[in-house]
């Protein structure tokens, strides 16, 4: 066995409870890239909220960004891009608008929300602390508005510029829920009836991703391995929920977190630690050490 390429998702599995990548991630990955090994990133962030995290260790990769819609080279360079359709992004704006949950547009200029910043911090809260159980009121509303700056929110009266502007890229759709889930899975039942051109996911209990079909991980993997020469059984996928589940599918070796979604755990090969006990750099660290993959 031969692996070539790590690929790992980052918020419930790459970053710690406080949101971070710790020294030990760090250092197992610039120990696995000098040892001629390709990693990559694959998450639902915006490389402005992700590849920031990585380059602050002095670290550059390859960065899949919001669930697979765009790709960009450790330089930062754009590769492909995978947007929302326009009839399917109005057909969305009208889905979203008669549920009436916290929902927002991101492009590749701006995230654009019809929600006060008061409703969208408690939304957002309730996300990031359904995947870190640990972390404060404080602490959450800390990194939402952290959140807030890297995404450029602006809040708008209306959505119709995004599907009547061709200029305007919808690379990924959120809704999110603090009260009553139920309603995201009838949200989720009406965009799969209606628009099969999108494919939803989520990131924790508490949202929904709404991509175009063919922006999501697994494919973005595929498709960056073909690019490199690497095959499926020399890649290794690491994921925690929903919006990973295609690039564990994917790969041979794929891993769910201990603090993995039951799914995620169901259709990956390996379970590995908690992302609160450095899982990624554990998996690197058993490759580079020539152990069994399996803990």
């Amino acid at each position: 066995m031969s692996i070539k390429l790590i690929v790992t998702d980052m918020d419930g599995t790459l970053l710690n409870e406080n949101i971070e990548i710790t020294s030990r991630a760090a250092h197992a990955i610039a120990r696995a890239q000098d040892a001629g090994l390709d990693f990559a990133v694959a998450t639902g962030r915006t490389v402005d909220s992700g590849y920031t995290l990585v380059k602050e260790h002095g670290l550059t990769c390859p960065f899949i960004e919001l669930n697979g819609a765009r790709l960009f080279d450790r330089d930062e360079q754009l590769q492909f891009t995978r947007a929302i359709d326009k009839e399917d992004t109005k057909s969305l704006i009208q889905i979203l608008h008669h549920y009436g949950v916290h929902h927002e547009f991101i492009t590749q200029d701006a995230t654009y929300s019809k929600q006060s910043l008061a409703d969208y911090v408690e939304a957002f809260k309730a996300v990031f602390q359904s995947i870190n159980k640990s972390l404060t009121d404080e602490e959450a509303t800390k990194i939402v508005s952290e959140r807030l700056h890297n995404l450029n929110v602006q809040k708008v009266d209306n959505y119709d510029f995004l599907y009547q502007d061709f200029n305007v890229q919808v690379l990924k759709t959120l809704a999110n829920a603090t009260d009553d889930l139920s309603i995201l899975r009838d949200i989720q039942t009406d965009v799969e009836k209606e628009l099969p051109d999108l494919i939803v996911t989520s990131a924790s209990t508490n949202n929904l991703e709404i991509n175009n079909i063919h922006a999501n991980k697994g494919k973005a993997v595929a498709e960056y391995a073909a690019s490199q020469g690497y095959k499926a059984s020399e890649v290794i996928t690491i994921g925690d929920n929903i919006n990973d589940l295609t690039m564990l599918e994917w790969a041979d070796h794929s891993y769910a977190v201990a603090n993995a979604h039951t799914k995620a755990k169901e259709v990956a090969a390996y379970h590995a630690p908690s992302h609160t006990e450095d899982a990624v750099a554990q998996i690197i660290e058993r490759v580079l050490d020539g152990k069994s993959l399996r803990f």
